[in-house]
C-alpha cells in the first residue's frame, strides 16, 4: 500500500492549458540563451569585439571563444550539483501549500531577474570583469531556475492520474514549448538584430516571469497538499534513484540527445554566416529555427494521433525517433557543393526534416519520467517525483554543459567561409552523441499505464517485503 494521500482531483482542461503555458516563457528564455550566448561572448571577428579576453594559463594560450565555452560549461557543471539536493528538499518539504508551491512562489522573481542580468555585462569590450560578472549571474540564474522550474516539473505526475491525462498535459507542454522555442529561436534573432542582446534578454526574462505566474495560478488550488513527504536520507534516495532499472535505461538517451541538440543550437548562427553566406545572422538563424520548429510541430501532431488511437506506445515512438535523429543530424554537413539547389533552400529542407524526429524527444520525456516515478512509488512505497526529475536534470546538465565547449573546440578547425570544416563537423558530432545514448534503450519496458498489473505483465515486478 502506497501512503501518498488521496489522488488529486482531475485537473480541468483550462487549468491544464494554463499550467502548460509556462513553457512559452521557459523555452523562450532558455533557447535564446543557448543559441546566442557563445556568439554574444565571442562573436566571429567580422561581427565585433570579444567580450571576454584571450587567456594564458600555465603557459597555454586559450582563445577567447574557448574561454567563453569553458565559462558556460562551468556554469552548467556547477549548477548540475544543486538539482538532486533541491529535488530531495522539495520531496521532503511539508507546508500548508504542499511540497512544491513554496519553491515556485519564492524563487520565480529571482529566476527572471538573473535571467535578464546575464546580458548586462559591465564592460562593452574584452574584460576580466565581464568574466567574473557573467559567471556570478549565470550561477544565480541557474540556482533560481532549478528551484522554480524543478518544483513545477515535479507536479506533472502529481496532477495527472491516467495515461490519457498525462499524455494530454505533456502534449500541451510540447505545443507551448514549441511556441516558446519559436519566440526564443525565431523572434529572438529579429529582436536581437533590431534592439541588441540586452533588450532581448530582458523581454524574455519578463515573459518567463509572467507565464510562470500564470501557470502557478492555474494549479494553486489543485496541487496536492496532503502527499506524505519522503523520509529517506539524501544519499540513500539518490542511490535508489540510480538503481531504478527503467530510469537507467531512459537517462542516457535523454542526456545525449540534449547534448547533440545543444551543439546544433549554438551551431546555427555560425552555419548561417559560414556556410549559407547570410550577412544578417539573426534573421538567417531565425529562418532555420522556424524550419526546425515546423518539422517538430508537424510530426508532433502525428505522434499525438498515433498515441490517441492506441496504435503505438510512447516507448516505441521515442526509440525510433532517437535513432532517426542520430542518423539524420550528420547529413546537415552536406549543405553546399554536395546537394542541388540554393544554399538556403538546402539548409531549410534539411533542418525541417531534422525537426520531425526531434518532436518525440521533446514531447515524451516528461511523461516517461512521470511513469518511472510511478513505478518507483510502487516499488518503494513513497513518492519522489522531484528527485527523479532533478536527477535527470543533474545528468542532463553535466552533459549539456558540454555543447558550448565542444562547439568552441570543433570550430577551431574552421569557422569561416574560406574554411568551414569545423562548422561542417559539428552536426556529425551531434548525431554521433545521440546514437551513443541509444545503447541502453531496449532495456526500457514500462507500459504507458503503470500499475501493479501492467508492470507484472512487463516482467517488472515490485519488490516483495
Amino acid at each position: 500500500m502506497i501512503d501518498s494521500g488521496q489522488p488529486a482531483p482531475r485537473l480541468p482542461l483550462l487549468n491544464k492549458l494554463l499550467f502548460a503555458a509556462d513553457h512559452i516563457g521557459l523555452q523562450a528564455i532558455g533557447y535564446f540563451r543557448q543559441q546566442w550566448v557563445l556568439f554574444f561572448l565571442a562573436p566571429p571577428a567580422f561581427e565585433g569585439v570579444n567580450r571576454v579576453p584571450d587567456a594564458s594559463i600555465l603557459g597555454f594560450e586559450i582563445d577567447a571563444r574557448v574561454l567563453a565555452g569553458v565559462l558556460i560549461f562551468s556554469g552548467r557543471f556547477i549548477d548540475a550539483f544543486t538539482d538532486p539536493l533541491i529535488g530531495w528538499w522539495s520531496d521532503r518539504t511539508r507546508s500548508r501549500w504542499g511540497r512544491r508551491i513554496p519553491f515556485i512562489l519564492f524563487s520565480t522573481p529571482l529566476y527572471a531577474l538573473f535571467g535578464a542580468l546575464i546580458w548586462y555585462l559591465p564592460s562593452e569590450g574584452s574584460s576580466w570583469w565581464n568574466v567574473v560578472y557573467f559567471v556570478l549571474m549565470l550561477e544565480l540564474f541557474f540556482t533560481a531556475a532549478t528551484m522554480s522550474s524543478g518544483a513545477l516539473e515535479a507536479l506533472v505526475p502529481e496532477l495527472t492520474r491516467t495515461a490519457r491525462d498525462r499524455m494530454q498535459v505533456v502534449s500541451f507542454i510540447f505545443l507551448f514549448a514549441v511556441g516558446g522555442a519559436g519566440l526564443g529561436l525565431v523572434m529572438g534573432g529579429y529582436i536581437k538584430d533590431a534592439f541588441g542582446f540586452q533588450v532581448t534578454g530582458t523581454i524574455f526574462a519578463l515573459a518567463a516571469l509572467v507565464f510562470r505566474l500564470i501557470s502557478l495560478s492555474a494549479i494553486w488550488r489543485h496541487a496536492p497538499r496532503d502527499i506524505t513527504p519522503a523520509q529517506v536520507p539524501f544519499w540513500t534516495s539518490f542511490r535508489d534513484t540510480l538503481r531504478n532499472s527503467q530510469f537507467v535505461a531512459f537517462l542516457p538517451t535523454f542526456v545525449m540527445f540534449t547534448t547533440g541538440v545543444g551543439i546544433l543550437q549554438g551551431w546555427i548562427p555560425f552555419f548561417a554566416v559560414g556556410v549559407l553566406l547570410q550577412e544578417r545572422d539573426g534573421a538567417a538563424s531565425s529562418w532555420l529555427s522556424t524550419s526546425v520548429i515546423g518539422g517538430a510541430v508537424l510530426f508532433g501532431l502525428v505522434i499525438w494521433v498515433l498515441f490517441a488511437t492506441g496504435r503505438v506506445s510512447k516507448r516505441r515512438i521515442y526509440g525510433v525517433c532517437l535513432v532517426a535523429c542520430g542518423l539524420w543530424f550528420p547529413l546537415l554537413a552536406l549543405v553546399g557543393p554536395f546537394l542541388p539547389g540554393s544554399l538556403v533552400t538546402q539548409g531549410l529542407i534539411l533542418v525541417f526534416i531534422a525537426g520531425m524526429p526531434m518532436a518525440a524527444v521533446f514531447l515524451l520525456p516528461k511523461g516517461l519520467t512521470a511513469d518511472i516515478a510511478d513505478y518507483d512509488a510502487l516499488l518503494r512505497g513513497e513518492r519522489r517525483e522531484a528527485l527523479f526529475y532533478s536527477t535527470q536534470n543533474f545528468f542532463e546538465k553535466l552533459t549539456y554543459a558540454l555543447p558550448p565547449l565542444l562547439l568552441s573546440l570543433i570550430l577551431q578547425l574552421g569557422d569561416s567561409v574560406e574554411n568551414p570544416l569545423g562548422i561542417r563537423l559539428a552536426p556529425v558530432m551531434a548525431g554521433g552523441l545521440v546514437l551513443m545514448g541509444v545503447v541502453l534503450w531496449p532495456r526500457y519496458r514500462l507500459p504507458d499505464t503503470v500499475n501493479s498489473q501492467t508492470i507484472e505483465a512487463a516482467g517488472l515486478l515490485p519488490a516483495r517485503s
